[in-house]
């Protein structure tokens, strides 16, 4: 897996995409994210970009997906601002942003198979600015298999409606808020979609029930299930672990036999070098500034008031900023970000708070070079690898 890259269905374009293993491991503090769906693809889980965006050639390629980040295939988004309004103030213990309008991004990766749609997810009042995904699959039915739902807006739905499919399933695979808060939206575009959910669902500070988020009537994903609809085409593992903290880590991984794609929320992240295009031009500069937190994380060094400069330069500092603060509690050094953010980008990497607070907790669930061994089963492994 040395050199492997991918993308990913949550967060600040660090691509969460769960591979197999990682054997390099973050060297600061813990993420305040950790939901994302990245994608993968080719041998050896090459980098899905621009220059290989399309098929699967003789369905022997391999491919990794995330519900969260990374910079990808030919994109195709609506023209203008209409149809992004979506009103969001929830979230815990920050809402999450944007509050009014999300812009919707939709990628190709596997043609007239699998899309990703991306929207713009940021961190409460903060700059801190990062993409959340969906991925599509279209089943041999004709139907769609939706993984992840994002906020329907009407020209996300609009860019799901121009596949020419009926949605089909709808799932989701953690119990992450963050997934959790569109469900419910989602489903009600599409009633005679089947909703199903992960295992062992809660919510906190207050342990809601599901129908508090507006997901009625949903079925609940089992482990290897055999018997569920998809099963013949997209092969499904559960990860939970005992209660840790305030809550079990729960997530289902899923394995698209066809295109040798495998699916994951949070498991694993990988960080662009280069912003996702779904993040805004105005986030990027408004994290460039020498703000309240660069001079807090300073480490005693003198922080210029120097004016932004609308360039390529500056939105590469904010961007880089962002990441250390999403991977980070406490970044050592946002006043030049450049040195952490090398050694934490373009590699896949274990997700620091779901390393920090649950494999740590429960090592008999990871081995030491952090390999989700509990998540994948052999098959899965000889074929991705």
């Amino acid at each position: 897996m040395s050199g492997a890259e991918a993308i990913s269905s949550s967060t600040i374009s660090i691509s969460r995409v769960s591979s197999l293993c990682q054997k390099g491991r973050p060297k600061q503090g813990a993420s305040i994210f950790s939901k994302t769906t990245y994608t993968v693809q080719a041998q050896n889980l090459k980098l899905l970009n621009g220059s290989s965006s399309n098929s699967f050639p003789g369905s022997r390629r391999k491919c990794c997906i995330a519900a969260t980040s990374a910079p990808d295939a030919v994109s195709k988004r609506s023209g203008g601002s209409r149809g992004r309004f979506y009103f969001n103030i929830t979230g815990f213990p920050f809402p999450l942003g944007p509050f009014l309008e999300r812009r919707t991004i939709r990628k190709e990766v596997d043609k007239g198979r699998i899309w990703i749609f991306e929207q713009e997810q940021a961190l409460g009042f903060s700059s801190v600015t990062t993409n959340i995904r969906m991925t599509v699959i279209k089943l041999k039915s004709g139907g769609l298999w939706v993984h992840a739902p994002v906020a329907p807006t009407k020209e996300c739905i609009q860019l799901l409606k121009e596949l020419e499919a009926p949605v089909e399933y709808i799932i989701l695979p953690t119990f992450a808020y963050e997934h959790k808060i569109f469900v419910g939206p989602f489903s009600r575009k599409f009633p005679k979609a089947q909703v199903w959910v992960a295992p062992r669902q809660w919510s906190w500070p207050l342990n809601l029930p599901l129908e508090f988020f507006g997901i009625f009537s949903s079925k609940v994903l089992r482990d290897m299930d055999k018997s569920s609809p998809w099963a013949n085409e997209i092969e499904q593992k559960v990860l939970s672990s005992p209660e840790v903290g305030i809550g079990p880590y729960v997530e289902v991984a899923f394995y698209h036999k066809m295109s040798r794609t495998l699916l994951v929320t949070d498991a694993v992240i990988y960080v662009p070098k280069k912003p996702p295009e779904v993040v805004s031009k105005e986030a990027l500069l408004e994290a460039a500034k020498n703000g309240l937190a660069v001079k807090l994380l300073s480490k005693g060094k003198e922080v210029p008031n120097d004016p932004i400069i609308d360039n390529e330069s500056t939105r590469q500092t904010g961007w880089e900023r962002m990441v250390l603060q999403i991977l980070f509690l406490g970044p050592s050094d946002l006043l030049e970000p450049r040195k952490s953010f090398t050694q934490m980008s373009q590699k896949l990497i274990v997700s620091p708070i779901i390393k920090t607070l649950v494999f740590s907790k429960v090592p008999e669930k990871a081995s030491e070079s952090g390999c989700l061994s509990e998540v994948f089963k052999s098959s899965w492994r000889d074929q991705l690898m």
